[in-house]
């Protein structure tokens, strides 16, 4: 199997993809990342139906992209991913999305890799394979932003209840679905109003069908501080939109 560690790919944006300004949707480019994610890791043999053989399932840890121009429908772009070198537990990958005309977005994500049957987190020294030699580029997007979870400065902007259609093969809520739930919390014009520049999400405890959560939001010039709550006032999803 012939290693390649930088995924390129040819996409057309397609028009489930795309919102109500016809372009590349918030959430559907977080899904663009994961399913781009999952191809090559496939390639390298520890995508998420392989490490299911072993009893072990690929977990986002936390998620951050920046937009810089959302393409149209039907555009053709090429998207790119690539793993960071591992820490023990951890993994960043990163992602970018481009055209003729220059980059239109770029992410970063960090992973972990659960082992179902110990119970803990496997080591990633055992998932990538031992010749794959790693992508060192420089990627302007090198950190996470911290997130504090919400006091009583925040207000509660809306409830949401996690369907059967949000459940991945984990049993859990995916973490995209995370996105679409927190998105959909915004009327058409305040996102308009918003133009997002940057969204990052850290998930905190998993949620499940039938699970109602709230979200809590504050805003403090171009930040915006929310985030997804169990009805116990636990965070399920932190996350912080750049306007």
């Amino acid at each position: 199997m012939e290693l390649i560690n930088k995924y390129c790919t040819d996409i057309c944006i397609l028009p489930s993809q795309t919102d109500y300004v016809n372009r590349l949707g918030y959430y559907e480019t977080f899904r663009l990342f994961m399913d781009i994610a999952n191809a090559h890791a496939g390639k390298l043999g520890c995508d998420q139906i392989t490490l299911m053989d072993r009893n072990l399932f690929w977990l986002t840890v936390k998620t951050r992209i920046c937009f810089y121009k959302r393409p149209k429908m039907s555009d053709l772009v090429e998207a790119q991913t690539w793993p960071v070198r591992p820490g023990s537990l951890r993994t960043d990958r990163c992602y970018r999305i481009k055209d003729s005309s220059g980059v239109l977005a770029e992410g970063r994500t960090e992973w972990a890799v659960m082992d179902l049957g110990k119970g803990r987190l496997a080591n990633l020294s055992d998932i990538f394979p031992e010749d794959l030699v790693f992508n060192d580029e420089p990627f302007p997007i090198i950190d996470f932003p911290r997130i504090m979870p919400a006091d009583g400065t925040y207000s509660i902007k809306g409830t949401y209840k996690v369907t059967s259609s949000d459940i991945d093969m984990g049993q859990h809520m995916n973490n995209t679905a995370y996105v679409r739930a927190l998105m959909g919390m915004f009327s058409i014009q305040e996102l308009k109003d918003m133009d997002i520049k940057e969204i990052t999400v850290v998930f905190k405890t998993s949620a499940h069908e039938g699970d109602v959560l709230s979200m809590a939001y504050k805003k403090e010039g171009n930040v915006i501080d929310c985030g997804l709550y169990f009805e116990d006032g636990k965070p399920s999803l932190l996350a912080q939109i750049i306007i």
